[in-house]
């Protein structure tokens, strides 16, 4: 069985017979780049992101405790509404059943807006974070290119 020839060895073959526009370009004046400060800047990313991630981490073990904390709460009240039945030994009345409907309908509805709140905040949180970190990083780029402006 012949072995495959290595498509990278004649991609790179066919990039270095390639005739590629002249780059001359005398009277361009390229920024100096600052190497340590690029790293200094891509190490602040990084760390912001790390931050970040754990925000939405926090907010998403909130959110899933107090899912159980609520499933936990409904399981609790399913028990005490059997357990009643089981002791009088006949069903509640028709009025009885519509204001447990409706109060189970407020109690989700609160929950709902409850866990809607943790996510709101954990996404709310982690947006600034990063959003501040960017608005940084564009400070951080400008300063060079001015400082290279007044040297030039």
């Amino acid at each position: 069985m012949p072995v495959p020839s290595n498509p990278f060895a004649e991609f790179s073959k066919t990039l270095s017979e390639m005739k590629w526009p002249a780059m001359d370009l005398p009277d361009a004046k390229w920024p100096a780049i600052d190497f340590s400060a690029f790293a200094e800047m891509q190490r602040k990313n990084f760390e912001a992101v790390g931050h970040a991630n754990r925000v939405a981490m926090d907010g998403f073990r909130a959110l899933v405790e107090r899912q159980a904390e609520i499933a936990q709460n409904s399981a609790n009240e399913a028990q005490s509404a059997i357990r009643k039945l089981s002791e009088t030994g006949k069903g509640p009345g028709f009025e009885d059943q519509v204001d447990a409907a409706r109060n189970a309908m407020e109690r989700a509805t609160g929950d709902l807006r409850e866990l809607q709140d943790i996510v709101a905040r954990s996404q709310s949180e982690v947006f600034d974070i990063l959003n501040q970190r960017m608005m940084e990083a564009m400070d951080e780029m400008r300063a060079p290119v001015a400082k290279a402006a007044k040297k030039g």
